[in-house]
């Protein structure tokens, strides 16, 4: 398997490419066509980490020199349910790749579905991680554990959110660098947008405290139960300061303030110190499901409570090593 280094020197062996410096590992896909296109080509690199995993395809231009693209599909833990693991796909196989070109660059590839010469066909994409992801429910009632484990967030799960920014908070998104920010940069993300993100977390019971291990960026907030408010000697975090209670024995509620991230979303709202973050976690009956509403209220720059509401499951996963990792791809 090539290194960067070597990736790069390839890139420059064969003076076909300029090198571009700001695309990164974790980023929107929304530049992605909605058209199918299919690649045939040799796998010439790989990088099997978390969150994204990507393959790098020597495949053949439209004036019949080599081209190199960027593929980029999901992480470790989706991909090892439909049977794909790290020595499935290596460097020298011949493949046919089948996905949507970048839109703003036909050297960056959405993988979604691979072909091999045995005429053997394997979907990566999402929408066929479902059904896989469903079968893998444990018996939580047995286990009864609670609130307190793993929950990790279907592929496909539907998130509802609304967001009313008024005129200064208009402005200020206005602001937002789409490609020099957090997100590009591999910095990590703050309160409340850390909390949906389609990553694992994990709650652990410590007492007085509750732990929250975060998948995406190595997180970790602590949830505080023997408290009504943050300290008066608070400064503020991106994270805030949490305290919880329990509501009807199955909601965990929790109020963060003291937040200065600065930010609401990946898409530039802002966020004020003078914003309110309030989660519910429910667990289901069977204890197999958490769904999550967030409300956050902010005076200066929301008209009305910003709200989030999705859902995780228990299927058994851990919480795994993040890696955010700059790929340089060929222009």
């Amino acid at each position: 398997m090539l290194n960067m280094p070597e990736l790069k020197s390839l890139f420059v062996g064969l003076a076909l490419f300029a090198i571009s410096s700001t695309t990164l590992a974790h980023h929107s896909r929304s530049h992605f066509s909605r058209d199918w296109s299919d690649l045939e080509g040799e796998i010439v690199e790989v990088h099997w980490v978390n969150p994204h995993i990507y393959f790098t395809l020597r495949t053949t231009s439209s004036d019949g020199g080599d081209r190199l693209v960027l593929m980029e599909t999901g992480g470790p833990r989706y991909l090892e349910r439909t049977g794909f693991f790290e020595d499935t796909l290596q460097v020298g196989d011949r493949i046919i790749a089948g996905g949507r070109l970048s839109m703003r660059s036909d050297t960056d590839f959405l993988l979604e579905q691979i072909t091999f010469p045995d005429g053997e066909v394997l979907a990566v994409s999402r929408d066929d991680l479902e059904a896989r992801f469903q079968d893998q429910r444990i018996d939580t009632a047995a286990e009864n554990k609670g609130i307190f484990r793993v929950w990790s967030i279907p592929p496909n799960n539907e998130r509802e959110i609304h967001t009313s920014l008024n005129a200064l908070g208009r402005e200020k998104a206005a602001e937002f660098d789409s490609v020099d920010n957090f997100s590009t940069r591999c910095e990590p993300a703050g309160m409340p947008r850390l909390m949906w993100y389609p990553h694992p977390f994990e709650l652990v019971d410590l007492g007085d405290v509750i732990r929250m291990d975060i998948e995406i960026y190595n997180q970790t907030r602590f949830i505080h139960m023997n408290q009504t408010a943050a300290p008066e000697d608070f400064a503020g975090s991106p994270l805030g300061y949490s305290v919880g209670h329990w509501q009807d024995n199955n909601t965990l509620v929790v109020e963060t303030t003291g937040i200065n991230w600065g930010l609401y979303s990946t898409g530039g709202e802002p966020l004020s110190e003078d914003a309110v973050v309030i989660e519910r976690f429910t667990l289901s009956d069977d204890q197999g499901r958490l769904d999550l509403h967030i409300e956050t209220t902010d005076p200066v720059y929301f008209n009305d409570p910003a709200t989030v509401s999705a859902y995780w499951v228990a299927v058994g996963d851990s919480i795994q090593q993040y890696e955010c990792i700059e790929v340089v791809p060929p222009l």
